[in-house]
């Protein structure tokens, strides 16, 4: 009596290596399966920086608005915003020419 048929060991192969060839996809496109499902959102976390194990501070991107964000342990979030970043020179975005 066999405790395996051979169906059952080729459904388990063709199941392992559809898995393996959607996990290899998702590796080779990493960043762009990433925008794609994004889309055009109005929301972007810019960054996060740790001030502390349980402290953060993040830069947060709504329409052409930023806002920092200061989230501490035990405290209610604090919300600002940031203000306009002045507009650099050509000069200053290529480099000393």
């Amino acid at each position: 009596m066999d405790v395996i048929r051979l169906d059952q060991i080729l459904t388990l192969a063709l199941f392992m290596a559809v898995l393996g060839l959607g996990w290899l996809v998702v590796k080779m496109n990493r960043g762009g399966l990433a925008r794609r499902i994004a889309g055009n959102r109005r929301m972007v976390l810019v960054e996060v920086a740790a001030l502390s194990p349980t402290d953060r501070a993040m830069i947060l991107r709504v329409d052409a608005r930023e806002y920092l964000i200061l989230r501490c342990r035990g405290e209610a979030p604090v919300l600002t915003a940031l203000p306009e970043a002045p507009a650099l020179p050509d000069a200053a975005v290529g480099g000393a020419a």
